[in-house]
């Protein structure tokens, strides 16, 4: 029996520390209202979508969407973050204008000596959503606690 608590301890502290399972999770408020124009680009490798990065962030980024019959992979592609970085990246619900809470949680985005990154999460999703729009968020941090929270860039994942 206390291996079974343990178990089940270890999964929720795993979640809670992902962010999985909490699409109640409130998003950190927009600094300012942003003006997108969420055209992707298609390519072979999927749909391209711009990351937008919020006031006074200088860095620049990609969110490729490319699908199967039963999963999406997210490939973030990011220059000018701090070097030698992490930073939490998530798909929340709503868009970039209007943001919503987290729906999933994508891999940690680690950025290399240079300040680049190139992350791929693969979730077994279908894409587009059934309902509603979803987004991807760069958060300033490797976790959700105090200013880390905080958005360096949105990108929504929709035309």
């Amino acid at each position: 029996m206390p291996r079974a608590w343990f178990a089940v301890a270890a999964v929720a502290v795993c979640a809670m520390a992902c962010g999985g399972g909490s699409a109640a999770t409130q998003s950190p408020p927009p600094t300012s209202p942003a003006s997108f124009s969420p055209t992707p680009t298609p390519t072979q490798a999927g749909l391209v979508f711009k990351l937008q990065p919020e006031p006074g962030v200088t860095a620049t980024g990609t969110a490729t969407v490319t699908t199967t019959s039963k999963t999406v992979t997210v490939e973030l592609k990011i220059a000018g973050l701090g070097a030698s970085s992490a930073h939490v990246s998530h798909i929340h619900l709503g868009s970039c204008q209007s943001r919503g809470g987290i729906a999933f949680a994508l891999n940690t985005v680690v950025v290399d000596g240079q300040g680049d990154a190139d992350t791929k999460s693969t979730l077994q999703l279908t894409y587009p959503p059934s309902s509603g729009t979803w987004y991807v968020v760069v958060h300033a941090g490797p976790d959700m606690q105090g200013s880390n929270a905080t958005y360096l860039l949105c990108g929504n994942l929709f035309t």
